[in-house]
């Protein structure tokens, strides 16, 4: 059975099995189980794999994060595949390049 803890579940969410605290899914999002999803905002249709840790990230709508993924406990990490602000906060977006300096 999931739990979401002082957080605002959108309509068509699901939580199966999985730990949603202090953070925002918009609508059809889905947490599978063994998931732990903390001080995050979640965009519409994104699907978490199971036993996925995500911590203090804005994930954009239609991503699909595959199991076993950390996303926020190792900023170093992150900054190779996501943007990272000056706060520590993640943002997943699609694969294209939102975030390079124009040339």
């Amino acid at each position: 059975m999931g739990i979401a803890v002082d957080s605002m579940v959108s309509s068509g969410c699901i939580i199966s099995g999985g730990r949603v605290t202090r953070s925002i899914l918009s609508p059809n999002v889905r947490i599978n189980s063994y998931t732990d999803i903390e001080g995050s905002i979640l965009f519409s249709h994104v699907n978490v794999g199971r036993y996925s840790r995500i911590r203090r990230a804005i994930i954009d709508r239609h991503i699909n994060i595959p199991e076993h993924t950390e996303i926020g406990y190792n900023l170093e990490e992150d900054r190779k595949k996501y943007h990272v602000t000056d706060d520590g906060i993640v943002v997943v977006v699609p694969e294209r390049r939102m975030f390079e300096e124009p040339e």
